[in-house]
């Protein structure tokens, strides 16, 4: 662990945020590896530099405005693109190094000390250019997996399966891993995915069984599915189509009627003692088709009115159960109050629980969590400050053992406590109507009693 070897402080100044390591013991500095990390922005570490008190050599490490990896974990839930990347750029930063004539055995594997800026989610770690140190890599990241993150739920191929596979084969190597990631980030998860959807079935069975076109032959293009074309389909269209096919059966039904009626009428008295039976008999056919075709529009309509006509006679039933139901609950409840004790009510407080008022302003902070992420970045912080001059993520709110403490997420504008500014990621315990700044945002702190 990192605390065996090296003092940890924090440290800031008017601009920037430090963690400090300072050795407890003499080693070695390597002088070309500290050359390398003072002169080169590299991917993946954390701006670096040393100096020296005496003996004594200190070791900066510029964390201004990110968060640390555990702090991040605990609170976010990963899809899986989002967690194949973070696995990824862990592999690249300890991969990358390499270029620069670095040691991948110097790299700090501590959750608690990987940092993270919280908007890209790009990953930051500590480079200790000191000789004989070792580190983990496996344990590490079978850590990150199985003890740390927290996944959403979601239908995706097994890809964390495939992941632990290869972190725990003897064979074990990061270019292999970063191929892995990199393989199933490249790949469209639906083709890993069992086919439960009845629908892409039947599409598929269909594709199957379709008859091979012969040379010579006309190929008649079927008409676009939702599927394949992309678009939506209105749902009273659907419910025309529906319709349609249960009134389909009609024409056939009604026509052998129609014709046994036409041949009945041409072969009448009527049609052969008129002056001219053929027209007469055209007359009366054309007079019978139109009634034909009457019939099955009026029959139509009534079928469609009827299918149009049941959503909202279902809501009127259901609405008039529930009125019902609600006569019969104050009845009941009529009849409970008509004797027992009498019920004293409580009066909720607008603050049963600590919180925040803004100074010069009515924002209010509830501190109804154990931990209160406040800054500007909405999609994180439990708490959003609308102030340029506020961090992403500025401040920590803590709820521990009925003490609450506040401490500074490495913000770039600080936090200050009764006017004096707290070192970053160090706890600092709060006092009822204690003043808290963050960056240039007061508020009183207030214990309700």
């Amino acid at each position: 662990m990192l605390e065996e070897n090296y003092d940890i402080q924090y440290e800031n100044d008017s601009i920037s945020n430090y963690l400090v390591l300072r050795l407890k013991r003499c080693r070695e500095l390597i002088d070309y590896q500290v050359q390398m990390l003072l002169n080169n922005k590299i991917q993946g570490l954390l701006g670096f530099h040393v100096n020296y008190v005496g003996n004594q050599i200190n070791c900066f490490y510029d964390i201004t405005s990110k968060c640390t990896l555990v702090n991040i974990m605990n609170r976010k839930r990963y899809n899986r693109n989002e967690f194949l990347i973070t696995m990824l750029m862990i592999a690249k930063s300890i991969i990358g190094i390499k270029n620069y004539l670095l040691n991948d055995n110097n790299i700090v594997l501590d959750e608690n000390n990987i940092y993270v800026d919280p908007e890209t989610m790009n990953l930051f770690f500590v480079y200790l250019p000191f000789e004989n140190n070792t580190n983990d890599i496996k344990t590490f990241l079978l850590n990150i997996i199985i003890k740390l993150a927290k996944f959403q739920e979601e239908d995706c191929d097994n890809y964390i399966q495939k992941i632990l596979e290869n972190i725990k084969s003897e064979m074990f190597n990061l270019i292999r891993l970063k191929e892995l990631l990199e393989n199933l980030l490249g790949q469209d998860i639906k083709r890993n995915i069992p086919n439960t959807s009845p629908v892409i079935t039947e599409k598929k069975t269909a594709e199957k069984s379709k008859p091979q076109i012969k040379r010579g032959e006309i190929k008649i293009p079927n008409l676009p599915s939702k599927e394949s074309s992309g678009t939506n389909v209105d749902i009273k269209s659907k419910a025309s189509l529906k319709v349609f096919n249960k009134i389909s059966l009609t024409p056939i039904v009604l026509q052998p009627v129609v014709l046994v009626i036409l041949i009945f009428v041409l072969s009448s008295k009527f049609v052969r003692m008129s002056e001219n039976p053929k027209t007469t008999a055209i007359i009366l056919a054309l007079i019978l088709i139109g009634i034909d075709i009457l019939a099955i529009r009026i029959l139509s309509e009534k079928k469609t009115e009827s299918s149009e006509d049941y959503k909202p006679l279902k809501y009127i039933t259901e609405k008039m159960r529930e009125d019902d139901k609600k006569v019969q609950e104050m009845h009941n409840n009529k009849e409970n109050c008509s004797g027992g004790e009498t019920v004293i009510l409580t009066q909720n407080r607008p603050h049963d629980t600590p919180y925040m008022q803004e100074r010069e302003g009515e924002d209010i902070i509830k501190v109804d969590k154990n931990s209160i992420l406040v800054g500007r970045m909405g999609s994180f912080v439990d708490h959003i400050i609308d102030n340029n001059a506020v961090g992403k993520v500025h401040a920590e709110i803590l709820h521990e053992d009925d003490s609450y403490f506040i401490m500074d997420c490495s913000s770039r504008n600080g936090t200050y406590l009764n006017d004096d500014r707290i070192k970053p990621n160090t706890k600092v315990k709060v006092n009822n109507n204690d003043v808290i700044r963050f960056a240039n945002k007061e508020f009183t702190f207030i214990i309700p009693f």
